[in-house]
């Protein structure tokens, strides 16, 4: 980089450049109109000018310069990959450029309608893998039998679940069980996820657990959808997706919902509260059948709130409740039995209270 120009722009002030600008220092102040008005000023700042316009000058050829290498650097590994691309008979624009062998053998079985189901759990899929399936499913949806979609556990983020959002907003998916489970999603995904779910009619299962960087404001989309929602019979929002605002959302869809039959909230710090709101829609769900709250920190106060709901909610439909790994007494255990005995529920055929603080129970349906 040309001395002086420090890294500035063509025009930026630099005083660097004006070394040459001689100001007689002893000049009174009263004669300093004079020096500007004569010749000598006239040629320092002349001289001064000159030696700006130069080193700008040089600046900008060296800057040119740099531009041309880099472009041309850059069109010679665009023709090297053409090349490549060429060689294993794809074109440049080809959506399956770098995708491995295993992800073009199923885009060819999609593109042919020969595959009802994709089990890629844990492969370590890029979000180019992932566009490249999602764009693929997309373009041939009127011919597709995709039922089954398991993505769990592939770090694709929230580009890699929009992808596939399209591709159950499609009106002619076929997919029935869709699991983006431990994909990175945050609330970006979250709510183009809910968005597709608005428009699909064909989604029965659906696991978001793991993604911890999820927030209320993401379950909450979730939760309005599901609130109205009246294909989803399955649903996993475990393992650290939940805290306590997002249950309390969760909980107001549950009110309502009337289609869910199996939900599994394990492993999520939902507090005390968070955990009473579930137990508390309870009280108005009629078609749960299955609930899981294993390992949610849930004590004897939440377990009060679940025997309440089996009291009064005479239409449950609950018949299992998992409440295992859970902080839960004798006490709770028994105040379950009791709520068991005088509601006269005919349903529940199993309360898990394994790996809790209960020693013994007296109803065989309360296993410990």
């Amino acid at each position: 980089m040309p001395d002086g120009v420090g890294g500035g722009y063509p025009g930026q002030s630099n005083t660097s450049n004006f070394r040459s600008l001689q100001y007689p220092i002893d000049l009174k102040p009263s004669d300093f109109s004079a020096w500007i008005a004569s010749q000598e000023c006239t040629d320092s700042l002349a001289e001064a000018l000159e030696m700006a316009n130069s080193r700008i000058r040089e600046y900008v050829k060296k800057k040119l310069d740099l531009e041309k290498a880099l472009k041309e650097r850059g069109a010679k590994k665009e023709h090297n990959e053409e090349e490549q691309v060429a060689q294993e008979g794809e074109s440049p624009e080809s959506p399956k450029k770098g995708v491995g062998e295993n992800i073009r053998s199923i885009i060819q079985e999609i593109e042919q309608g020969k595959i009802d189901g994709i089990q890629l759990s844990h492969k370590k899929i890029t979000l180019g893998e992932a566009k490249a399936l999602a764009e693929a499913m997309v373009a041939n949806a009127k011919k597709s039998t995709i039922k089954t979609l398991h993505l769990y556990g592939n770090e694709f983020g929230d580009e890699g679940v929009m992808a596939f959002s399209k591709v159950i907003a499609d009106e002619n998916s076929a997919v029935e069980r869709l699991s983006l489970g431990s994909c990175g999603m945050t609330d970006l995904g979250a709510f183009a996820l809910a968005d597709a779910l608005k428009k699909n009619k064909t989604v029965i299962d659906l696991n978001i657990g793991g993604n911890e960087g999820i927030t209320a404001r993401g379950i909450g989309a979730i939760a309005e959808v599901l609130g109205t929602n009246s294909c989803i019979t399955t649903l996993w929002v475990s393992d650290g997706v939940l805290d306590r605002d997002g249950a309390s959302l969760l909980a107001q869809a549950l009110r309502t919902n009337t289609a869910l039959k199996q939900i599994t909230l394990s492993f999520n710090k939902m507090m005390g509260t968070g955990a009473a709101e579930i137990a508390c829609a309870l009280k108005k769900n009629r078609s749960l059948e299955a609930v899981e709250l294993s390992y949610c920190d849930i004590n004897d106060d939440t377990v009060n709130e679940i025997a309440l709901a089996l009291q009064e909610n005479k239409e449950t439909a609950l018949k299992t409740i998992d409440l295992d790994g859970n902080k839960i007494t004798d006490a709770g255990a028994e105040r379950l039995v009791q709520a068991l005995n005088e509601s006269n529920n005919q349903t529940i055929t199993k309360i898990d209270l394994g790996n809790c603080n209960v020693s013994s129970c007296s109803d065989k349906r309360v296993t410990v």
